[in-house]
């Protein structure tokens, strides 16, 4: 992995907008992403989720070394039962990413996918697994995900997306029961 000193995330906010829209309309994120990064599109999608309206999704912005470089969010798996049944791995908590372009291609995404994958776990307690499922012809994103641990399980067809592998990275140690 790259050597970068510090990664961290935090929630998204509105003021990340305009940065949002540039990646959603960058080609090498608007080729897998398949979201409208129009200022009006933006606010209708993450303004609910940054707002609580629609608590299923967090939402998070990854910064490298200071410098705010993508967007990454979380949902558990159970929240939305037909990706879960495409998906197919139980006690999941699935991960969808982007890094900008000015991050991508330098061998950032598996030390961001690694660190993001450990919160993640952290924040749901209940999750066994985090999983993505990135399109198979995505190979930037599956090679990230294997550096940074994930393995691949097999493919899906989530629904109104291409054709996934899905990758699962395992919690390191179950949490207790209680």
């Amino acid at each position: 992995m790259c050597d970068v000193s510090e990664v961290r995330f935090r929630l998204l906010r509105r003021s990340d907008f305009l940065s949002l829209q540039r990646w959603l309309a960058e080609p090498h994120v608007a080729m897998w992403w398949n979201a409208d990064p129009s200022p009006a599109a933006v606010e209708a999608k993450y303004g609910p989720r940054i707002d609580g309206l629609d608590p299923l999704t967090t939402m998070w912005v990854a910064e490298i070394d200071g410098a705010t470089c993508g967007l990454l969010q979380h949902y558990q798996h159970g929240d939305y039962p037909d990706h879960d049944a495409a998906v197919g791995i139980d006690n999941a908590t699935g991960i969808d990413f982007l890094l900008s372009e000015a991050f991508s291609g330098r061998g950032l995404g598996p030390e961001v996918l690694s660190a993001f994958a450990d919160l993640v776990l952290e924040v749901v307690p209940t999750a066994l697994w985090c999983v993505a499922t990135p399109a198979q012809g995505n190979r930037r994103s599956w090679r990230a995900l294997e550096k940074a641990g994930f393995l691949r399980r097999g493919t899906c067809q989530p629904p109104e997306e291409p054709p996934a592998f899905t990758y699962a990275r395992a919690r390191a140690v179950p949490p207790a029961s209680g």
